[in-house]
């Protein structure tokens, strides 16, 4: 008994410092052990493993004895993107560790039964060196610019089960969550409502209008302004729970149903924005600006004479627009889910499974709050602000996701005594709308083809899964793309191979 404490205090404490990325409908992973996901995911109402604990609590109560598993899963995705300046290109290879631990008693001859464990829930992460227009040397060249997102989370709790006679049970279940968040790019907003400061008193024309006004009226005629936004090492709590029922309606067919909560994860850590590029092209604007007016001014002339311009709107050129961040927060919000399972045994050796999900994604990511407080440079919060010493700063991250259904079947069949087989298949539709999908966070996937083998050696149980999410390309929208204009008509890519294997003991 000491040794498996010892075991699990181990596996918890190790968990948080490993990287937790997989995504295949949406950001959520179908599943989290080989046996189960070998055979398309289902476990509603299939409960022969412990990840049951955290799908359909109700299982509990079913399982034929106390066990751990512990398992380990190894997520390869293949992620392209292009755009208009950017051919059709593939993300640096990544690979994404999702462990997983259960601990579940059935408690034999008790109405009762419980268990602990956690799983990756899900997540997803890139790297690119991709070229932003905006992003240019002295010579005019293109230069390249990393797109970067790490983010993932895990929950962590106790289940129960109650079975009320013997083909009825109920369960619940309550779960910690904790999550890490990382993502550099190009940040991209609208002028006019998020630079509030006055750049000219005279008219109170704020910075925001004079950024996006025609040239011809004295602005630069932006429709977006862009620094490259950096958030790193940022983590993560929220709290959620699920219920679930399970009923055997007799030896060949059960029923399983289950809800997850939504849960709220609050992110907190520190950012950093520059937006250097932005204003050395609106610099040069202005400079040519001048020259045109005053065709007697040398280019020194000219510089100085916008530097004095800038100087009276308060912005210190010397001072520059790199600026830190020091309190983030960010809102990240975990959908809910419906679930319904059916398990059919049609012969002896031959076991089906039907899972079907229906996701809440238009609740939980319709846009994603950030909020970057203690901004270090008076430039920045001049012009967002008007009020140097006011670093603070509010975005709502527009995401607009669509809320799925999520179809999950699959076949175990029982090829002797100590070997099974197992094979399934998922589709899910893509919640990701035309108008926010983007390279850093493209959770496009949409069908999945499932297979594995388990074998038994005495109480020992080693299952292993293979999963192939096919290829799925989603072009983005042509004009008007919510988060930057550098997705307008772009494509994202995203195919995905996961290596999954679960250890159980049983006892």
């Amino acid at each position: 008994m000491k040794r498996r404490v010892f075991l699990l205090i181990i596996l918890i404490l190790l968990v948080p410092a490993t990287t937790m990325f997989a995504g295949t409908n949406g950001y959520l992973l179908n599943c989290f052990c080989a046996r189960s996901f070998a055979r398309g995911a289902t476990v509603m109402a299939i409960p022969d493993n412990g990840s049951v604990l955290l799908a359909n609590p109700a299982g509990l109560a079913y399982l034929p004895h106390r066990g751990l598993g512990v398992g380990l899963g190894i997520l390869a995705p293949s992620v392209k993107f292009e755009n208009g300046v950017n051919e059709l290109t593939e993300a640096n290879q990544s690979y994404y560790p999702m462990p997983f631990f259960s601990y579940v008693d059935p408690m034999v001859g008790s109405k009762w039964a419980w268990g602990f464990g956690f799983n990756v829930v899900g997540g997803m992460g890139t790297d690119y060196e991709l070229k932003h227009d905006l992003f240019r040397d002295q010579t005019g060249a293109l230069i390249d610019q990393e797109y970067y997102s790490n983010f993932g989370y895990m929950k962590i709790g106790p289940g129960f089960a109650y079975q009320i006679n013997d083909n009825f049970s109920i369960g619940a279940g309550v779960q910690v969550y904790y999550g890490m968040l990382d993502f550099k790019m190009p940040f991209s907003l609208e002028p006019v409502s998020s630079l509030n400061g006055i750049a000219n008193p005279m008219n109170n024309m704020t910075f925001g209008q004079l950024f996006a006004a025609d040239p011809a009226l004295g602005g630069f005629g932006y429709s977006e302004v862009t620094a490259y936004a950096e958030l790193n090492d940022l983590t993560g709590f929220g709290f959620g729970a699920n219920i679930g029922l399970y009923y055997e309606v007799n030896d060949k067919f059960s029923i399983g149903v289950a809800y997850t909560s939504p849960t709220t994860m609050n992110f907190t850590g520190d950012a950093k924005m520059d937006m250097t590029a932005q204003l050395n092209d609106a610099f040069g604007k202005a400079v040519q600006g001048v020259m045109m007016q005053n065709p007697t001014f040398t280019v020194e002339q000219a510089q100085g004479a916008v530097m004095q311009m800038f100087g009276d709107m308060g912005i210190n050129m010397q001072e520059g627009v790199a600026t830190d961040y020091t309190d983030v927060e960010v809102d990240f919000d975990v959908p809910a889910k419906i679930a319904f399972g059916f398990g059919l045994k049609p012969a002896q050796k031959l076991t089906l499974g039907l899972d079907i999900e229906y996701i809440q994604w238009e609740d939980a990511f319709d846009n994603m709050p950030m909020a970057f407080k203690k901004g270090t440079n008076a430039n920045i919060n001049t012009m967002i602000n008007g009020d140097a010493a006011d670093g603070t700063f509010d975005y709502d991250f527009p995401l607009a996701w669509e809320n799925i259904w999520n179809f999950k079947m699959g076949a175990d069949f029982k090829l002797n005594e100590k070997t099974n087989l197992r094979a399934g298949y998922i589709h899910g539709s893509n919640p990701v709308p035309a108008n926010t999908v983007f390279s850093i966070f493209p959770a496009i996937v949409e069908d999945h083809l499932t297979m594995g083998i388990g074998h038994k050696f005495g109480n020992i149980a080693l299952d292993l899964a293979y999963i192939h999410a096919f290829n799925n390309s989603q072009e983005a929208v042509s004009t008007g793309h919510l988060i930057g204009n550098e997705y307008n008509g772009s494509v994202d890519e995203l195919s995905e191979n996961l290596f999954m294997t679960t250890v159980g003991f049983s006892f």
